[in-house]
């Protein structure tokens, strides 16, 4: 026996590299030999991955593609599976499993596969559910930053208890830290996605990705970031 940590292990606690080449293969193989009901994403892309395993278990695949299968690595069953939904144009289903991921409230979301689903609302001519499915994401990252910057604004509290000032400190210190971060993250994310919005979204919807340009360089001017 030996301590080392297996390939596997160093892929879900460290930062591993990305999956090996032939694992979007094997994922869109899957996806393709499925019968989706396309009623629910997650059923669907669950059903995938449990065949996967199965194979994994039969010895037809190897058992460790067949857990980052599982696990969804790299995007390589739920890819191709959103594929297949767009081709059946059940967009509206992609889009509530995208907005159902934790993921979904946070900075690089961006991603080939969250790219294609909105290609895909637009080819089907469902190009104001991708722009709505943009303006929450972007509304999410932006409300993390706009929390931590007014964490790093707020007036501190008259009174804090002792018990308490040595928490309190570290606390604000790592906001303050972790601010810049926050705002570049933000903006960078409406630079992947207004594009979604500038090409089919309203007048309105274009007002608030300004809105929340502005509020950014605003935060930025305040807090005398470069």
């Amino acid at each position: 026996m030996t301590d080392e940590p297996t390939p596997f292990e160093r892929m879900l606690f460290e930062s591993a590299p990305p999956p090996p080449p032939h694992l979007a293969a094997l994922g869109r193989r899957f996806a393709d030999a499925a019968s989706p009901r396309f009623r629910n994403f997650r059923v669907d892309l669950e059903t995938v991955q449990g065949a996967a395993v199965a194979a994994g278990r039969a010895g037809e695949i190897a058992m460790e593609d067949a857990q980052m299968l599982f696990l969804d690595v790299g995007e390589s069953v739920s890819l191709p599976l959103v594929h297949r939904y767009v081709g059946a144009h059940e967009t509206e289903l992609v889009a509530r499993w995208l907005m159902a991921l934790p993921s979904f409230h946070f900075p690089g979301w961006a991603t080939p596969r969250n790219l294609a689903a909105l290609g895909g609302m637009v080819a089907c001519d469902e190009a104001a559910l991708a722009v709505r499915v943009v303006r929450k994401h972007l509304e999410k990252t932006q409300g993390i930053a706009r929390a931590r910057w007014r964490t790093v604004g707020a007036k501190r509290p008259k009174v804090i208890p002792p018990e308490m000032l040595e928490r309190y400190e570290a606390q604000l210190q790592k906001a303050r830290w972790e601010l810049p971060g926050e705002l570049e993250a933000a903006r960078l994310e409406i630079a992947e996605l207004e594009g979604v919005v500038r090409d089919h979204g309203s007048p309105e919807d274009n007002r608030a990705i300004d809105a929340m340009l502005a509020e950014l360089e605003k935060a930025r001017k305040r807090f005398n970031i470069a």
